[in-house]
């Protein structure tokens, strides 16, 4: 495995793996309370937030993975620069994460991939996937308009994720 390719799977996993562990600590309180003690907030506030700090429109994809999710939260991170987006089901534990950093980062994350897959505008998106503790994860990488959108979600989550992550990303 290449230093790069160990890089993108350390980005997702961390932000995969991060909002779990972090959630668990407290089972007396409520999810709700645990992601806002966290910096999360409403996903409309965090792209508010994001949009005022860089002085431009940021959207999201339309579509979603067709999962049922009970949470969505969003945190904007200035010292990392980046967006969080996270839907996630409390009962079943699983989430779909959506990570939004400024373009200008693409040479430290776009370099090493599984498959590079031609989006329907011609824009290239990398489908790179790992696995960690028994546990398969898609990143789906992808730039426009000037940001780069990661999607992360557990392989077994979906029945056909490359043509949903497409889908996904093509709803832009």
């Amino acid at each position: 495995m290449t230093k790069n390719k160990l890089i993108i799977l350390f980005i997702g996993l961390s932000f995969f793996l991060s909002g779990w562990q972090s959630v668990k600590a407290s089972q007396q309180k409520s999810i709700e309370k645990d992601y806002y003690d966290l910096g999360f907030k409403s996903v409309s506030n965090a792209i508010q937030e994001t949009e005022s700090y860089y002085k431009t429109n940021l959207d999201l994809p339309k579509k979603l993975p067709p999962l049922d999710f009970t949470h969505s939260f969003g945190r904007f991170n200035e010292e990392n620069e980046s967006l969080e987006i996270e839907y996630l089901n409390e009962e079943k534990h699983f989430k779909y994460i959506i990570n939004v950093i400024p373009a200008k980062e693409r040479g430290k994350l776009l370099s090493s991939t599984d498959a590079i897959i031609p989006l329907k505008d011609g824009t290239e998106a990398y489908y790179t996937t790992s696995g960690i503790n028994g546990r398969d994860l898609i990143t789906f990488m992808f730039e426009k308009n000037n940001w780069i959108y990661i999607l992360s979600i557990e392989e077994d989550l979906i029945d056909k994720p490359l043509p949903t992550l497409v889908g996904i990303a093509n709803s832009l």
